[in-house]
């Protein structure tokens, strides 16, 4: 990899020479000394350790330490945490790596590591999007799940909500559940799509994500819109939803309707989402008091709670 710093000395130039002679030391012996209390021992075993890397023998978790060694608060040790990220792109980096990458790039004051965490989260993600796009050319369903999955850990918003299309459903629900982990507004235009998928499985992730963000204003349509779908299923499951919604006005009326539903648990659903505001709204204490004739003694009690 290569900084956009060119200011910045590559590690190569000044790596001294293992002056505490920690080269031949066994990794967990390494790991030790990265907790060190020097930090000139700490950016020295970050050294060898990324000299081991070099040689093919480091840990898996090697990696996920030199990512959150950029956190350290010893400039030099930084340094030989980002030099090691940029000089050896093959790293294995696991989801507590990239928390750490994401931190690093968004909070640290040092430019150079926050340019290094930029770059290796790049690469992550470009590397992503070509295991999407051999997934899609191979058929391979599971090959693009799980790279939508690395780009939901990379924060990828962009990229997540562009496999909305993908012709499989199980990459389709990853990417209605990572939008609503991910919570960007960027994302809202392909979760509004997915409302309206033609597959109910998607179309309850979808609500099922929708519900996780509060129903914001430009996916309440759609969800009201469910609660009159052929499948009572994706209906039972859009009434859950409008319990979460931030405006009742929207909210509510659709969950009145849906105390009629002829579907017991979707029936459920209303009464239960519609607790919430019996206290403080009449439309709503009218309708839950006439559902106390609901033909279905699980639903008579559940109104009789919700009006306690």
């Amino acid at each position: 990899m290569t900084t956009t710093d060119p200011s910045a000395a590559r590690a190569s130039d000044a790596r001294p020479a293992d002056p505490y002679g920690l080269a031949d030391l066994a990794l967990a012996e390494l790991d030790d000394l990265l907790r060190d209390p020097e930090p000139e021992v700490r950016a020295a075993a970050l050294r060898a350790l990324a000299e081991t890397a070099r040689a093919g023998r480091a840990p898996l978790s090697a990696g996920d330490a030199f990512a959150w060694a950029l956190a350290d608060a010893d400039p030099g040790v930084r340094r030989a945490a980002a030099d090691a990220l940029r000089d050896l792109p093959e790293l294995y980096l696991g989801e507590e790596g990239v928390e750490a990458l994401l931190l690093a790039r968004s909070q640290t004051a040092d430019r150079y590591v926050r340019d290094v965490a930029a770059e290796v989260l790049a690469a992550l993600t470009r590397t992503a999007c070509e295991l999407y796009a051999q997934g899609l050319q191979d058929g391979e369903p599971h090959l693009r799940v799980q790279a939508v999955v690395v780009l939901i850990a990379l924060h990828a918003a962009d990229e997540v909500a562009d496999a909305a299309d993908d012709p499989a459903r199980e990459v389709r629900v990853a990417v209605a559940e990572g939008l609503a982990r991910l919570a960007r507004p960027a994302g809202l235009p392909a979760l509004e799509h997915l409302l309206a998928d033609h597959d109910p499985v998607v179309r309850m992730a979808a609500i099922d994500a929708a519900a996780e963000l509060g129903v914001p204003e430009p996916l309440a349509g759609r969800v009201v819109t469910a609660v009159a779908h052929p499948s009572w299923q994706v209906r039972r499951r859009a009434a859950l939803a409008l319990g979460a919604a931030d405006d009742p006005e929207v909210a509510v009326p659709p969950l009145v309707h849906a105390l009629r539903d002829r579907m017991v648990d979707v029936r459920r659903a209303a009464v239960q989402s519609l607790e919430r505001w019996a206290s403080h709204r009449p439309d709503v204490l009218t309708a839950l008091t006439e559902a106390l004739a609901d033909p279905d003694p699980g639903v008579r009690t559940q109104v009789r709670w919700a009006l306690a």
